[in-house]
This record gives C-alpha cells, structure tokens and sequence, in this order.
C-alpha cells in the first residue's frame, strides 16, 4: 500500500479523502490568488464530484503543533496530446497558501516533495505542467527560481485569456445532438493533435464530461458543410459544480473600477463585478475551426446563447500565438488575460524534449 502522508518539519501533509471533502472547499474559499484582480476558485458543493471521471488527488498540510490548515495542491491527470499523441498528463492546479505561510518557502517545498511521493504514479510521465497569471509576479518569482528542493518551472509558452460580454447576435450555428458527438470527437481529435498539451476530446471522455451533469449534447454547436460537420465549438457552464469569485481588487484598479465599468459599458465588454461577487461565466470550449469566419460564426452563436441563459461572460482561451488567439483580438471586444505555461519537473528527472513548433494550447475549462 503506498503512504499517505509526509511530514517536513512542522507541516504534516497527507493525500485528503472524502471526509477531508469540506476542508477543501473552505480552503478554497479563504485563498485567493494574487495579482490585479484577485480570484478564489470554489468546488461548491462538492469539491470531489467537481472533476467528474478525471483522475486527480488532493494533498492537504497542516500545522503539526496546531492542527491548523496550512494549504492544499490538487494534482489532475487528463488524456492530452504531448507532441501529436495521445497520452496521460498531470495538471497542477489549485496550489493554495494561507496567508500566514506564504512566506515560508519550506511550506512549498514540502508540498511539492509530498505531490511527488504521494500521488505521482511510476507508468505516468515524469513531468507535469502548470499555468501561472502574469500579473502574478511573487509566485512566478518564487516558483521559477529553481531554488533547491523546489521542481523546475520551465516556461513553454503564453496563454491568452479572452472574456467577452454576452449579447443578442447573430445565431450563425447549429444546436448539436447526441446522434452528432462521434463526429465531434473525430474532428476536435485532428484539430487538436497540432496543438501541444491540447485535450483529448475523444468520446470517453466527452461522455465522461457529459455524465458529470455539467456538459450537455445541446451545449455544443456546429457547423455543417455538405452533410458534415466542419467546425465546432461548446457553451460550457461548470457552475454548478465550480465557481469563479471575484475576492478582490488591487488599490488602483479597485479606485478605478466605477470609470473602468462605464467604459467597458460603452464598449460592450464585459464589467468588472463587485468584491465578493460570483462572476457569471461560461467556457467557449471544445473549438474546432479552421477559418475565421467559423470561429466568428460559433462564438455569435455562443455568445446570444449566454445571453439566453442569463450567462455574463464567455470566456475563451487559447495559445497566446495561435490563429484563434489573434482572431479574437480582431473580432469582438474583450478583456485579455495573459497566463505562463511550464512544465514542472523535478531536477532528477529528465526534461521532456518538446516539439517547440506546436504552440501549447490546452483548455481553459480545464485550467
């Protein structure tokens, strides 16, 4: 039986089981990231039954003196293309300090150490990858260091952010039905092999969405050419099961947040919401295209279908140099985040020979 916990000094960390389940969610809702905009990423009402079928694990830390919580990472395993194959890829997600620890470094340390021994399994790869905001520059300071005892965070590209007002617009594609998901999964699977770190959407694991109850067959939209679908693309809503909350501002955009509200108004993009305020979005997903004028096409139609739903804000996201990205910097206004991509290893295994010409692009859903 393989161990389930650590302990580094004070701190004692163990893989977190269902009974831990509302520790994580409280955790979650305390911790916030940095940068401009603060964000906590919520798992209500059941962090476990958030990932659906994916497999992934929690790692939990606590204060051995206190038992007080210290923190939590969350390591996912999707089905991904790594260099045009199919594989299993680990996702560091969710890496949470509480305030009071973030500046001990043996606190991130351990975690890491205890993510290795805990949850990595000897027939997965010997590397993960993350994504950090770029605005969030103490913990790309901290966490690309390659300070001792710490993995190595080697960047491999930029990832754009793109949210974008709901509106009433042109529905310029089709509703999809459960007859229309194998010709999805075939076509997202060759559009999706030119892209590094891209999902494997193949049936399984669209069905596997599906049986999640966030993802429904009538949440995607296609567009047919002679009897076949050409292109795609998904209005997907976790919210009932994963939430965004806007925990805060930074001073100066906090101040400006009236005048910044006005003008997004002004410019149909979407408004920054109040401080404690759920932010009520749906993921552009799932996208396949191969022109412009589909992506423009699905993401009308998307978009007057957020609008329908009572949704506020579509989000995309995509390589920071791929053709999507710089087709929605031209077609519809938006508010553009940046993100770092890297792959994280540990310095005694090898790193990953990586084809540099396929852009990373994974799915923002999945971040």
């Amino acid at each position: 039986m393989s161990a389930s916990n650590y302990v580094d000094g004070d701190i004692e960390y163990r893989v977190a089981t269902r009974e831990d389940e509302p520790r994580i969610r409280s955790l979650l809702a305390r911790i916030e990231t940095g940068g401009h905009v603060r964000l906590s990423f919520r798992r209500e009402p059941d962090a476990f039954a958030s990932l659906g079928a994916l497999a992934h694990g929690w790692i939990l830390a606590r204060e051995t003196a206190s038992g007080a919580d210290v923190g939590l990472c969350e390591r996912v395993v999707r089905r991904a293309f790594v260099d045009g194959a199919r594989q299993d890829l680990p996702y560091l997600a969710g890496l949470r300090v509480v305030p009071d620890f973030r500046n001990r470094l043996h606190v991130l340390r351990g975690g890491f150490e205890a993510v290795r021994r805990l949850l990595a399994k000897p027939d997965e790869p010997a590397f993960a990858f993350t994504s950090i905001m770029s605005d969030n520059a103490i913990a790309r300071r901290v966490l690309g260091a390659n300070l001792r005892g710490m993995p190595r965070y080697e960047p491999i590209g930029d990832y754009s952010t793109f949210a974008m007002s709901s509106r009433r617009g042109e529905v310029a594609a089709e509703t999809a039905t459960a007859a229309d998901l194998p010709g999805i999964a075939e076509l997202l699977l060759r559009a999706h092999a030119h892209l590094q770190f891209a999902s494997a959407w193949d049936p399984p694991a669209i069905q596997a969405c599906i049986s999640g109850g966030t993802l429904r067959a009538n949440d995607f939209l296609v567009i047919r050419r002679e009897g076949r679908i050409s292109a795609c693309a998904a209005l997907w809503d976790p919210s009932s099961q994963r939430q965004i909350v806007v925990a805060g501002y930074s001073r100066v955009v906090g101040l400006a947040r009236p005048l910044l509200n006005v003008i997004a108004r002004l410019g149909r993009r979407p408004l920054l919401p109040a401080p404690g305020a759920p932010w009520r979005a749906a993921y552009f997903s799932h996208v396949a295209v191969d022109s412009e004028r589909d992506l423009r096409d699905l993401l009308s139609t998307a978009r007057t279908e957020a609008r329908r739903r009572g949704i506020d804000t579509v989000l995309a996201g995509f390589g920071s140099l791929t053709p999507n990205a710089t087709t929605l910097r031209m077609l519809a206004p938006q508010r553009e985040f940046r993100s770092r991509l890297y792959l994280v290893r540990w310095p005694q295994d090898p790193s990953p020979t990586l084809d540099t010409a396929l852009p990373a692009s994974p799915e923002l859903a999945h971040l």
